[in-house]
Order: C-alpha cells, then sequence, then structure tokens
C-alpha cells in the first residue's frame, strides 16, 4: 500500500501557463504502482516510486518546514507562482508561494534532478531564485482545503 497519498507540485508563470514550469500529480494502481506524473516545460516525464517510495518520503522531509507558509515577493511583478502539496504517512505539507521561496527550495529541486532525473523547467533560473529568496517574506498561509488544489 502507498505511503504517499498526495504529491502535487506546480509552478508556473505569473498567468498560470506551464509551458516553461511544472505540473504534477500522484498515479497509485490497483496493483501498487506509485508514480508522479510530471509535466515539464509542458513535456511529460514519470518517476516511478514504487521500489523507492521510502527514500523518496525521506528525502522530501524537508519540505515539513514549509508547511502552512505563503512565501511572498511582492518586489517582482510578473514572475512566478508555486504550490505544493504533499501528504505521506500522517503527515501533510500544503506551501506556496508568489515570486517568494524557501530558503532551501533550490535543494528541493536538486534533490528532483540529481537523485531522481527530473528535468529543469525552463523557468529556473538559480541566480533569479537566490535573489528572490533573500527577499522573501514568510506569511502564515490559511487552512485552505489542499484538495482545491486539484480543481
Amino acid at each position: 500500500m502507498a505511503r504517499i497519498k498526495a504529491f502535487r507540485f506546480e509552478w508556473t508563470d505569473a498567468w498560470h501557463h506551464i509551458g516553461e514550469g511544472y505540473d504534477t500529480i500522484l498515479e497509485t494502481s490497483e496493483s501498487g504502482r506509485v508514480s508522479i506524473l510530471f509535466l515539464v516545460n509542458g513535456r511529460p516525464f514519470q518517476l516511478d516510486l514504487t521500489d523507492i517510495e521510502d527514500s523518496f518520503i525521506a528525502d522530501m522531509k524537508l519540505l515539513k518546514k514549509w508547511n502552512k507558509r505563503y512565501y511572498d515577493n511582492d518586489g517582482v511583478l510578473d514572475g512566478t507562482m508555486w504550490r505544493l502539496y504533499l501528504t505521506y504517512d500522517d503527515t501533510v505539507i500544503a506551501a506556496t508561494g508568489m515570486n517568494g521561496f524557501p530558503a532551501n527550495f533550490l535543494a528541493f529541486l536538486d534533490i528532483l534532478h540529481q537523485r531522481y532525473g527530473v528535468p529543469k523547467a525552463a523557468l529556473e533560473d538559480e541566480k533569479w531564485i537566490k535573489q528572490c529568496i533573500k527577499d522573501t517574506k514568510i506569511l502564515e498561509a490559511p487552512d485552505d482545503d489542499p484538495m482545491a488544489m486539484y480543481l
């Protein structure tokens, strides 16, 4: 039985176009296979977690500090927006940002790229992200319905 119950990471431009960013959804089959289906720059990529689910969960524990946080950088016009929703075991992580990022956002991306082979999105600009991190305000996020991300 899958330990990961939900994974949704979406990162788009300010107009919500995913052609240069990410969108994902978790797929679990009746046979027990677990995969994250990514759209990266509009192209599909499948990450099969069936045999590595425990390792993936261990890697994603760095996201716990993000829970119920909104990362805002109001000094950027247009830019990007992102949101992440992850549920595993009895843990729920829900976070979002508008041109603002958690301090370890690049570490999260590196895990996806280096450890799991997820392609980079066109909107990933490490220098820009680092600058945005410096100017990010962290706000408490309201308890929104996390399933609204799937609508």
